[in-house]
């Protein structure tokens, strides 16, 4: 796809309660409607160079996916003038903004050249390229919300480009984004739970010396205030981590609920650093774990 066009991706899983939002730079939110479909056809014969398979064909039961399409994201290319962002991009990112905020639950299904309403006028011209096509995605919140409502509009509005910055200029916190964002599709939930722990170590562990206790130390040190909370915190993340462990050595993992858990902890650590503009330095978490920050 031309970086130059206007883009407009498809919101599946998800329905927006304001008509329309300004997201800022150019970039609007905005009630729609289409239905996305994809089914699958068996034909029994080789296809000669530059044509299709020749009949019979025969649909292979229960070979589709659907999608209903609620909300459609925006991107014109005078946003892409003013940033040095490509459009593909910023369509992901501003979706996996509204994922953090909401919780794992939607996808984009495809984006377009056009907005939906547009292709429904002139669809001849009508084009669209698939993106996330999923027939099943992992259950890492069970309070994920389904409706966009004004008050996430505002939150995304307010950090998407900040933070998008942050993620391109920190390793070690772009890593544990893609983690959050992505381990919803895995096709295991060991895999997303290794994924989700390789994301956190690279922020909260500075060494490998002691993994366990030091990266469970700094987690809780970083999210909650010295005293109780944080001694408990620490308890907790460190089971969490004796999960990830048995996983990474091929045991099976006796404790059902680690990957949601460990999604809660990790979506709380980036929501933290995404409202504070910055990713904590191992200094500053050592002096946590130590009683000599500042809080």
């Amino acid at each position: 796809m031309e970086e130059s066009k206007d883009i407009t991706a498809g919101l599946a899983g998800v329905k927006l309660e304001p008509a329309e939002y300004s997201l800022g730079s150019g970039v609007r939110i905005s009630q729609t409607y289409a239905h996305m479909m994809a089914h699958f056809m068996m034909a029994y014969s080789p296809a000669k160079l530059g044509q299709p398979h020749p009949a019979p064909w025969s649909a292979v039961k229960g070979g589709a996916f659907t999608y209903d399409i609620y909300a459609q994201l925006e991107v014109p290319a005078s946003t892409l003038a003013g940033l040095d962002l490509d459009s593909s991009f910023i369509a992901w990112w501003i979706t996996a903004m509204l994922r953090l905020r909401l919780g794992p639950v939607f996808i984009v299904p495809v984006i377009g050249e056009q907005t939906f309403a547009e292709a429904k006028i002139n669809h001849s011209k009508a084009r669209f390229y698939p993106v996330e096509i999923y027939n099943q995605i992992l259950v890492l919140d069970l309070d994920a919300r389904r409706i966009i409502y004004e008050v996430d509009l505002a939150w995304t509005a307010k950090y998407w480009l900040a933070a998008s910055r942050l993620y391109q200029e920190n390793d070690a916190f772009r890593l544990l984004f893609e983690a959050i964002d992505q381990s919803m599709f895995a096709r295991h939930r060991s895999l997303a739970l290794l994924w989700l722990w390789g994301g956190l170590e690279a922020v909260f562990s500075p060494a490998k010396a002691e993994l366990r206790y030091r990266i469970s130390s700094a987690i809780a040190s970083f999210l909650e205030g010295p005293g109780i909370p944080r001694m408990n915190a620490q308890k907790a993340i460190a089971k969490l981590y004796d999960s990830r462990s048995a996983t990474a050595h091929g045991r099976e993992d006796k404790k059902g609920d680690s990957l949601q858990e460990t999604y809660a902890f990790a979506r709380r650590a980036v929501l933290k650093m995404v409202e504070n503009n910055r990713v904590p330095t191992h200094v500053e978490l050592e002096a946590k774990i130590f009683g000599a920050d500042a809080e």
